[in-house]
């Protein structure tokens, strides 16, 4: 029985891609290992590099060729045919640990945790690890995730380290948005409403690669984008407003912290960056402080969105009609993420 299918998201990654279905040949237990690789509608050879894959190692790799339709499109069409009894996402300019991931699906027979953390790691462009980021919880043990969540003992997992139980994700007939980029944020966030159990398994499974040109977090892109984070927001308010009447209250309560960063990006590259009509934001602002007021002051408090210790979403709330985000400033925020870009890029001559 396969324990874990990994999908792996792809569009015109043809340069990256060998190395991230490379470091899934794992020695002991292919067996146990489903790979889904969702081709995009890639205009480049991706294609064509994973069906070699799936010819040379066809017990494990599997390619599903699908017109473009955005990151969510190729989660939901790759948890159609999964088989593992837990599905990772993995991104095609990132690798996995090969080592680590043979013991992770020794680990794997062990559990029958609704949810599996595990640790991961920031490599540069050239691969070399750097930045570990190792879970806050107890290894080997199985917790409520009710109770990590009233004791303020479960941090906001990022997508790099979850596994889900497959069923139980086909239990709740989750779906991805599609059509619009950053979904990823949905991965850990609808599913929770679910989740009965943790546990983490101290392995650190994932290499996320920084510092790619054009990469969806790449601040450019992230501001032509900024569309994206406005219905990225509206999205996740909608399942909460679903959810609430039916979910634990102090699950429900991490979940809603988790809209603080979803409007403060909608503010940030639509306030900082003028890439939002003010209206849109507006809206959003006011379905925040409505739907839900005890995070709505924490949005502008949050130091992720201050920029030099300014405070722009506080000004912008007390004259949001008028407000313009000062031009001089603007000019140091664009020269400071130039900086920040350039130091992404080469970050691989200091590690």
């Amino acid at each position: 029985m396969k324990q874990l299918s990994i999908i792996i998201p792809t569009y015109n990654m043809e340069a990256l891609l060998p190395a991230c279905l490379t470091s899934l040949l794992v020695r002991r237990n292919s067996a146990l290992l489903e790979v889904i690789v969702v081709n995009d509608g890639s205009t480049d050879g991706s294609s064509a590099i994973a069906h070699e894959f799936a010819t040379k190692h066809p017990d494990t790799f599997r390619v599903i060729d699908k017109q473009n339709g955005h990151y969510g499109s190729c989660v939901n069409s790759g948890l159609k045919i999964a088989t593992g009894r837990y599905v990772k996402i993995l991104d095609a300019d990132d690798m996995f640990d090969t080592a680590n991931l043979d013991d992770y699906l020794d680990a794997l027979q062990q559990t029958d945790a609704d949810l599996v953390v595990t640790d991961y790691t920031k490599v540069t462009l050239k691969g070399k690890p750097y930045r570990p980021r190792r879970q806050r919880l107890e290894p080997n043990r199985l917790f409520p995730l009710d109770e990590l969540c009233r004791r303020q003992a479960f941090p906001g997992v990022m997508m790099h380290a979850i596994s889900y139980r497959t069923q139980l994700l086909r239990d709740i007939r989750y779906v991805q948005p599609e059509g619009i980029l950053y979904t990823d944020d949905v991965w850990r966030f609808t599913p929770l409403a679910a989740v009965k159990s943790v546990v983490r398994i101290p392995l650190i499974i994932y290499q996320y690669r920084t510092g790619r040109d054009n990469q969806s977090m790449d601040v450019k892109v992230m501001r032509r984008n900024a569309s994206h984070f406005l219905q990225l927001a509206h999205f996740k308010l909608d399942r909460l407003k679903e959810l609430k009447a039916t979910t634990d209250k102090d699950i429900y309560a991490v979940m809603e912290r988790q809209i603080i960063l979803n409007e403060g990006n909608v503010l940030k590259y639509g306030v900082m960056y003028g890439g939002l009509p003010n209206d849109d934001m507006l809206a959003l602002d006011e379905r925040v402080r409505t739907e839900c007021p005890t995070i709505y002051d924490r949005v502008a408090q949050h130091k992720k969105f201050q920029f030099s210790r300014y405070n722009y979403v506080e000004h912008w709330r007390a004259d949001r009609e008028h407000y313009r985000f000062p031009r001089l400033l603007r000019a140091v925020v664009y020269v400071n993420d130039a900086v920040k870009n350039l130091v992404q890029q080469y970050k691989y001559l200091f590690h």
